[in-house]
């Protein structure tokens, strides 16, 4: 196990020490407290990294269009309940 003060920590994640320090708790960074300190354990970094990874979002489809390049009039329907 290999445990990793602020500053390494804050290196793996690729953050300041600043960042993690103001910002591990609403993260939800696995951390535990060594003699009043803020320590981390890089295997733990590393599951909590796979786990909050964030996959691509595909590209959004285009708008549909008249025609003529502005976008489509939404269908005639309920009226709007907008003043």
């Amino acid at each position: 196990m290999v445990i990793l003060n602020i500053q390494q920590a804050a290196k793996f994640l690729g953050k300041t020490p600043a960042a993690l320090r103001n910002g591990y708790k609403r993260w939800g960074v696995p951390h535990f407290r060594l003699g009043g300190q803020i320590k981390f354990t890089q295997e733990a970094l590393q599951d909590w990294v796979g786990k909050n990874m964030v996959t691509a979002t595909p590209e959004p489809k285009e708008k549909p269009t008249s025609g003529d390049g502005r976008r489509a009039k939404r269908p005639a329907g309920k009226a709007s309940s907008r003043p």
